[in-house]
């Protein structure tokens, strides 16, 4: 992950990968979400996934992406808890825990504690994140010596 912000590639940190974005920038989580919230509703069991409401943050690029709400799928029993250095919370749902964060600034970072892979509503995720990508190797090939 330090590899890739070093870099200036695009991100998409889905479901873990948003704990391993948080934790790379110094961030911390909870460990067990039913511990901290008294039930266990981002996570029904037997991977049955909970669609969960979330709100974004307003001039946050995943608003940009999803609007200022979205149901979305989770199933996940740990969560943000302290930010990450520079990191900047995009989402949380109804009981308040960080659902989405990302990076300001030029370079696509964004990370998601749901699974927008189980979502159609989605794609828009993806296809943000494939024009980055599209554009970061365009980018890379005009720097490479002829």
């Amino acid at each position: 992950m330090r590899g890739a912000l070093q870099r200036g590639m695009p991100v998409l940190g889905i479901c873990r990968g948003t704990q391993v974005l948080n934790v790379a920038l110094g961030g911390t989580l909870h460990q067990h979400l039913p511990d901290i919230l008294g039930h266990s509703g981002h996570r029904a069991g037997s991977g049955v996934f909970t669609r969960l409401p979330v709100h974004t943050a307003s001039g946050t690029r995943l608003a940009e992406l999803i609007g200022e709400s979205a149901d979305v799928p989770c199933y996940h029993h740990q969560a943000i808890d302290q930010v990450g250095e520079g990191l900047v919370v995009s989402a949380v749902d109804v009981d308040g825990v960080i659902e989405a964060l990302e990076l300001p600034g030029d370079t696509f970072v964004l990370a998601v504690q749901w699974h927008p892979e189980k979502s159609l509503d989605d794609l828009r995720l993806f296809k943000a994140l494939v024009d980055a990508a599209s554009g970061y190797a365009g980018r890379q090939s005009q720097a490479e010596p002829r």
